[in-house]
């Protein structure tokens, strides 16, 4: 079994190589810096629309800043992930059609000859990209066999589809000259399943999209009714029953997103 415990770095010959664990965030300390000011100014700004006291405001949005960056920071790495898992899908349909029809191409050919078509697909530094590059240059170097990299690219991403196709060609590697058929079959089996996730996903952006306008319709209804009451919301922000009353909105607001970003967290 590949140790997850790999190296983020590793060497080969003179080049770095990057082994990213997409498991994990891998934002930078500076994206991690600005996500917690973005957020931190966004909730300081709500908390100012309910209570118009600027302390409790900077308070407010420095503290909640913190959970809301982590919230991000997993949304950032599941992105990633969903990323990585359409463009393999991309991957599996260059290799199915170079290995099928016949010819007897080599899968090890087949791979190698894709990241031509994946830096035309995709730029230079997309991650699919980078990882297959790293497993041809693992290859071609020190002759470490591509199923390997495969597997190891399956551990360090989670990624069920990988995970799957690293067992495939590691069961067929050496065993069978049915590469085509073997492949087109597993291209079919992870393309209907991307299909079902992104189908899935839209639905699922649909919602979010209404939820958050059902966030953001009642600090516009308190900021226009400040501006153009005439002092009908003066006791919300002097009077003890209006600080409550902000209170509770205020609590109602951020379980509501809390609630509406957790119903759509669907692990497929």
């Amino acid at each position: 079994m590949i140790s997850r415990g790999i190296h983020n770095m590793a060497r080969t010959g003179k080049k770095e190589k990057i082994r990213i664990r997409y498991y994990e965030c891998n934002m930078t300390k500076s994206q991690h810096l600005l996500a917690y000011f973005f957020f931190a100014v966004g909730i300081g700004m709500v908390l100012f629309i309910y209570y118009r006291v600027f302390v409790v405001s900077v308070a407010g949005g420095l503290l909640l800043a913190g959970f809301q960056e982590k919230n991000y920071a997993g949304s950032v790495m599941r992105k990633r992930q969903s990323r990585l898992r359409m463009q393999f899908k991309e991957f599996l349909e260059i290799v199915s059609v170079s290995v099928s029809g016949g010819s007897g191409r080599s899968m090890e050919n087949a791979i190698i000859d894709s990241l031509h078509e994946l830096r035309l697909i995709f730029h230079q530094d997309a991650d699919i990209v980078r990882e297959i590059a790293l497993i041809v240059d693992e290859y071609e170097r020190t002759g470490i066999p591509m199923a390997e990299g495969f597997a190891e690219l399956g551990e360090r991403s989670e990624i069920d589809d990988i995970v799957s196709f690293a067992t495939v060609y590691k069961t067929m590697a050496g065993k069978s000259g049915e590469y085509g058929y073997i492949i087109a079959q597993t291209r079919d089996i992870i393309k209907d399943k991307a299909e079902i996730i992104m189908e899935i996903e839209t639905g699922i952006t649909a919602a979010k999209s209404e939820a958050y306008m059902m966030l953001i319709l009642p600090l516009v209804l308190v900021v226009l009714m400040s501006v153009i009451g005439s002092g009908f919301l003066d006791a919300l922000f002097t009077t003890a029953a209006g600080r409550i009353s902000a209170t509770v909105g205020v609590v109602c607001t951020f379980a509501s997103y809390v609630i509406a970003v957790r119903a759509t967290e669907i692990s497929i």
